[in-house]
């Protein structure tokens, strides 16, 4: 039982243990079974030789121990001896050792195949024993490598090929990387080797030049690397994917195997916002392998990505989506925990129901005047935009109707009795039809129609606050800085000479304007109904920045602290419920490390037209290369992003909800020197690109579909446009201007459903026009010099410009003594409001009039 239990041991594969014993000359240790089925079994039925020799009967019958003359061929299995020489077998290792009568072991640190060098042979002795030992001649029964001759590759031949290619290589790996003692790792690397042009697939001409290289053709008789094209091609299609390679071994080893069919190598997966999708896995196994989810290389899992268990791996290894929103769209793949070479990708795409609104709700007109309806558009896709009356598609007569751009505008000339009716935009895609109704009345005496609402805005100078129409440019209101607050003994500037100091001023929910006063450590809350200060929030020092998150209702609070903006010691503070009719107050977020005055910057998603709720901000620290995700709803820090690899400090950073893309511009720490612009996944914050060459401040279009880079430069400014696709941000056109630009501004385009972009300028009368589809440009005039930059405070631009909004018609950018209202349709100056002091901030509302 001995001896079967050696012989047996001898046939293993490298993945049992390789005895490291000693050939030896004496006979009483167990052998191989001798392989002469000629010799007479009555006289060596009961001889036992060494390793490497035979019994065969002498002259008078009698048993005796010979060199074997040769090795079985089933009992080939590469190894290395003590010599450094490689043998085709233990069996030839100890036959050479016999005849050669030295002693030799088999090596099992496998040095010999880190430099290949061919088979070794009794008929080529070793150079080290050549010279000390003249080894007697080889039996005339001995057979070499090279002695075989040529003949087709057998399966019995493929096998031992493709087992001592393994050991090959496990050999040749274990002296560099530790990990390669797993045989599925081993697959993969010979795999990435032998695929040199990195095409995925090995094809015969790869094989054939790797195995020349590396004189794999030693490694069995009759059988060559391009022979696994010949047996492991499964598809025929001539060559050997990843998932033929692994199988090829899976018969050798137990080398755990996955397998996708080439058909689901990328699924496409169509969801509407809300949804809940669950994600299958398409990779599978014997047994069934751990499933591994990433997102822009990612780990989901490990990344313990919340949104409130938005994104979910189970443990059958499915993807589960809940809620999908916008962001949630982009490539996912998978693939076995301890197989990353055969990966399924998941693309998903994700809709919208579309989103349309008309102006005028209803409108009456004479006989054979003209009437006009405007359509604004959202939704993803973008949707098919066509005009019906009565619920019939409108006949486009000639003379007659007019579509403007794709739908932004219908024109009626002419208009008769006969065109009173109903006239419906409708917007349609693959996330639903939706219609909005703007009626036409006809008739000898119209009826007068007020518009459903009006425009108006705030404006925040030295001496209080202003409140204007912008149609005739009619003061509604205004508040003095001297007007005691109702309900309090305080000013709402100061006493008599005291000039306000104004930070930002932001609209929240269309019911009041807060307004930061940095010197005087509040916030104030005025009233759009009554146009009055209604309440005083306390603050820390020097409260400047505002952000409102409407579906929280909270209004963040960046509070500088100091007087030097360049200092890092700021703060940040909530007021929760900002619309609510209460006595409102600040608290503090959780801080970091214990302190509250870390913070750099504040970056909080603004509203889009995309409805989308964004659930996280970011938090800068001076001269940081990173960023701090912040929990919104729970007001915390959820995690940090490492921006080291890229040395960025981020400067500015703006969101887009289509695709959940977030662009950020950077700069070197210390020196503070623009250093690129960087592109990051706001659902995994990895980051997607980053481009060196492009500074400069991003803007994102309320559409999400633009991102306009203000690049100043000592030479001039240029406006940078890149589209933002599932891809990525695509450079559709840049502007460049001799106009030094203080801040720009997105206008509803009336030729498209998209936006179009006017910019302000520090030093000069001029306005700057960009249509961002055709990039045409036009200057427009006359709007008053800025206010000396030195005036600016708390970080405002000098020349601020602020658009109205959707099917709002003008803009507002204040000069050093008045405010200049342009009509955003016709590119003109509509009025200039005199009399005022260095007016700053302003903050558009709508009033409700029906």
């Amino acid at each position: 039982m001995l001896q079967r239990s050696r012989h047996h041991r001898e046939q293993q594969p490298f993945s049992e243990n390789l005895v490291n014993q000693p050939a030896t000359l004496l006979n009483h240790h167990a052998v191989e079974f001798s392989q002469n089925n000629d010799a007479p079994h009555d006289s060596c039925s009961h001889k036992y030789c060494g390793k490497g020799r035979e019994c065969q009967p002498d002259e008078d019958g009698r048993p005796q121990c010979v060199c074997m003359s040769s090795c079985p061929r089933h009992h080939e299995h590469i190894v290395c001896g003590s010599d450094g020489e490689l043998y085709h077998s233990h069996c030839e290792l100890h036959r050479v050792a016999c005849v050669q009568r030295r002693a030799l072991s088999v090596d099992r640190t496998m040095n010999c195949l880190k430099n290949p060098k061919p088979l070794y042979s009794v008929s080529e002795p070793s150079p080290s024993t050549a010279a000390t030992t003249a080894p007697p001649p080889p039996p005339k029964e001995t057979s070499t490598a090279t002695d075989v001759p040529a003949e087709g590759c057998s399966i019995q031949e493929y096998e031992i090929m493709k087992d001592n290619l393994l050991l090959f290589n496990h050999a040749r790996l274990m002296a560099d990387d530790k990990r390669s003692s797993g045989k599925e790792y081993i697959v993969s690397i010979m795999f990435s080797h032998y695929d040199s042009n990195n095409d995925g697939a090995l094809e015969l001409e790869e094989l054939q030049q790797i195995a020349a290289a590396e004189q794999l053709s030693q490694l069995s008789k009759g059988c060559n690397l391009s022979d696994m094209i010949g047996f492991d091609d499964v598809d025929k299609d001539g060559r050997l994917n990843i998932n033929e390679f692994y199988v090829a071994f899976s018969k050798l080893y137990s080398v755990t195997v996955v397998s996708l069919d080439k058909a689901l190598e990328v699924n496409h997966v169509s969801a509407r916002v809300g949804d809940n999708v669950e994600i299958k896995c398409d990779v599978t196994g014997t047994p069934p392998p751990p499933i591994v989810w990433r997102r822009n290389g990612v780990d989901l899992l490990g990344l313990g990505v919340g949104d409130d268990d938005a994104v979910r791996v189970f443990t059958d290894g499915s993807l589960y989506l809940t809620r999908i929103q916008l962001l949630h769209a982009g490539n996912y793949t998978c693939h076995a925990q301890r197989n990353a070479d055969v990966v399924q990708t998941h693309v998903l795409t994700v809709h919208t129901v579309p989103e349309v609104k008309v102006t005028p709700r209803i409108q009456s007109r004479r006989p054979e005047e003209d009437a006009a309806m405007l359509c604004h558009v959202v939704g993803q896709p973008f949707p098919k935009v066509e005009w019906l009356k009565n619920d019939e598609p409108l006949r486009m007569e000639a003379g007659k109707y007019e579509m403007v751009g794709n739908g932004t505008e219908l024109r009626v000339r002419h208009i008769t009795y006969a065109d009173t009716g109903a006239y419906m935009c409708q917007a349609s895609s693959v996330g639903g039809l939706t219609r909005d109704i703007s009626s036409l009345v006809v008739q000898d005496e119209p009826s007068p129609t007020a518009p459903s609402e009006e425009r108006r805005f705030f404006s925040f100078h030295d001496w209080g606050v202003s409140v204007y129409e912008p149609t005739a440019c009619r003061l509604y209101h205004q508040i003095q800085a001297t007007d005691i607050i109702p309900g309090t003994q305080e000013y709402v500037c100061g006493d008599k000479g005291v000039n306000c100091s104004w930070g930002h001023a932001i609209n929240v929910d269309n019911r009041y304007v807060f307004v930061t006063q940095p010197l005087r450590d509040r916030v104030l809350v005025i009233s759009k109904i009554q146009m009055v200060v209604v309440d005083v929030v306390v603050t820390d020092k020097y409260p400047v920045d505002l952000h409102y998150v409407p579906h929280l209702d909270q209004v963040w609070v960046l509070n500088w602290r100091s007087l030097d903006p360049n200092e890092g010691v700021r703060t940040i503070q909530v007021i929760r419920d900002a619309s609510q009719k209460k006595k409102h107050h600040t608290v503090h977020p959780e801080p970091i490390d214990g302190q509250f005055d870390l913070v750099k910057g504040l970056f909080i998603p603004p509203s889009q037209d995309i409805r989308h709720n964004f659930k996280y901000g970011y938090v800068t620290h001076t001269d940081q290369r990173g960023m701090y995700k912040l929990d919104l709803a729970n007001m915390r820090y959820t995690r940090s992003i490492d921006l080291n690899p890229y040395n960025c400090v981020p400067a500015h950073v703006d969101f887009s909800a289509l695709y959940g893309f977030v662009v950020v511009s950077c700069k070197e720490p210390i020196s503070g020197r623009p250093n690129g612009q960087m592109l990051v996944d706001y659902l995994t914050d990895s980051v997607i690109s980053f481009k060196s060459e492009l500074p400069g401040q991003p803007k994102v279009s309320p559409d999400s579909r633009v991102v306009v880079t203000l690049d100043r430069a000592p030479e001039g400014v240029t406006l940078v446009v890149q589209e933002i696709t599932e891809n990525g941000l695509q450079f559709l056109f840049d502007v460049k201007t001799t106009l030094n630009i203080s801040d720009i501004a997105f206008y509803p385009s009336r030729t498209t459903h998209g936006y179009d972009l006017y910019a302000s300028a520090t030093d000069k009368e001029d306005l700057l026009f960009l249509n961002l589809v055709t990039g045409k440009v036009e200057m427009i005039t006359g709007v008053g010099h800025a206010m000396e930059a030195s005036l600016a405070q708390w970080g405002n631009t000098n020349r601020p410009i602020v658009s109205s909004g959707v099917f709002g018609h003008f803009m507002v950018s204040p000069a050093s003594e008045a405010l200049f209202v342009v009509n955003g349709e016709t590119r003109t100056v509509n009025c200039e409001i005199g009399g005022l002091v260095h007016p700053r901030s302003v903050v558009w509302v709508t009033m409700q009039l029906q």
